[in-house]
């Protein structure tokens, strides 16, 4: 469908890879509105912003350096572009119905996978006046966590389109606060740096959160915590002020300097990130993005990964193809910036840390539903995971099938 015949956008939470084709949209001709939850909006506005600014600086160095193959290199979209995007959008309160149309409404609910990360709850009228509900998932959190919510309970619909990318496994029942004490230590007895790229809303607070908790609790020693992203400052800014949405109003009752560990350092200017990068000794380094696709972290890892003290802990997702998946995998090299970088440090995964629901963490959520869906749509996974979740859908007496590119279905 062309840009210019979209009447409105809702968006589910602030990731990139959900929120990041929004100035494209609008460079493309969208001028509708763009709803989202006000936590999702006040992420958002920076996280946009900051991602175009990357990509502005990233093509400019590539051009200055020559080892990109666009002559020249391009970014994605720019700084005017996210800004359009920015003013387009619309925050909304969780269960506050919007009038889509004359026979569609919708409405947000907590969908627990980040700070004001929602599902969407959509009423559709038929010509007899019968309405369809159908929900879109969005993004589905976990039960349990150490800062945000739990998912909402799935309410009677007629169709779920459901999300799947942990749809073929489950999560590893671990305690990540010992998981997360074991590598510091290991790391700090090699008198080494642990850099952790992480994703600047949800996932840099979580580890920042746990580290808190381990320094209280006096099992890992005060180091140095580098948070290097601008991003992730603007981020814990959000999450204080709406840490009501947390789970137990976990920062609501302290302020950030006792939230964060008691060396914290966020590194807004350029310095103070090379400054990290020339720190020799055992430290913790914060930095996005989550999967090693871009952002000041792949200078972090350009300068350590060659180097055997070195600890790289990924604590979340890795998509198929980025260099976080390569990691993992075993690379023996990654490229970064046009240079092959050699690989000689740890690379590890805490995996329990994901966000994502798991197969039998989203089984339970589709379980508990006031009724059973009509029709299950499974989306948002890779293929083998997708099919897998239909299959063990389809086992549990479900009407479910993987969704495909481009398919369009009439809802009857």
């Amino acid at each position: 469908m062309p840009a210019d015949e979209i009447d409105a956008v809702l968006l589910t939470h602030a990731h990139l890879d959900h929120s990041g084709g929004l100035p494209l949209l609008v460079r493309q001709g969208f001028s509708g509105p763009i709803y989202a939850t006000h936590p999702t909006a006040d992420l958002v506005d920076n996280l946009l912003l900051d991602a175009a600014n990357i990509q502005e600086h990233e093509a400019d160095y590539a051009n200055d350096r020559g080892f990109s193959k666009h002559r020249p290199a391009q970014p994605l979209f720019t700084v005017e572009d996210a800004r359009r995007a920015i003013r387009a959008l619309r925050p909304s309160a969780f269960h506050q119905p919007l009038v889509l149309g004359n026979r569609l409404s919708a409405q947000f609910r907590r969908s627990g996978h980040l700070l004001g990360a929602a599902s969407l709850l959509f009423s559709v009228e038929g010509e007899s006046g019968a309405a369809r509900r159908v929900l879109f998932s969005g993004d589905v959190g976990r039960p349990t966590g150490e800062l945000h919510l739990p998912p909402e309970p799935l309410p009677a619909v007629d169709y779920l389109i459901c999300e799947s990318t942990y749809g073929d496994r489950t999560h590893p029942d671990i305690d990540l606060k010992s998981a997360l004490e074991d590598i510091v230590h290991r790391t700090v007895a090699k008198h080494g740096a642990l850099v952790v790229p992480a994703f600047s809303a949800g996932r840099m607070q979580e580890v920042l959160w746990l580290l808190k908790q381990l320094e209280l609790e006096r099992r890992i020693p005060l180091l140095p915590v580098f948070v290097d992203s601008p991003l992730g400052l603007e981020s814990t800014g959000t999450y204080l002020r709406f840490a009501r949405e947390l789970r137990y109003g976990a920062l609501g009752r302290m302020t950030g300097e006792h939230v964060w560990p008691a060396q914290t350092r966020f590194c807004a200017h350029p310095d103070e990130s090379k400054a990290v990068n020339r720190f020799d000794g055992p430290c913790v380094i914060v930095s996005s993005s989550g999967m090693a696709t871009g952002g000041r972290v792949l200078f972090h890892l350009r300068r350590r990964l060659p180097d055997p003290r070195t600890t790289v802990l990924f604590v979340g997702h890795q998509a198929e193809g980025t260099r976080g998946r390569q990691l993992l995998e075993g690379a023996t090299e990654v490229k970064i910036h046009g240079r092959y970088i050699p690989v000689a440090a740890q690379v590890c995964q805490l995996l329990g840390m994901s966000a994502h629901a798991d197969r039998d963490e989203l089984l339970a959520w589709i379980e508990g539903a006031e009724s059973r869906p009509g029709e299950i749509f499974v989306t948002h996974g890779e293929p083998a995971a997708a099919e897998s979740f239909v299959g063990l859908l389809r086992s549990r007496g479900y009407r479910a099938r993987a969704a495909r590119d481009g398919e369009r279905v009439l809802l009857v």
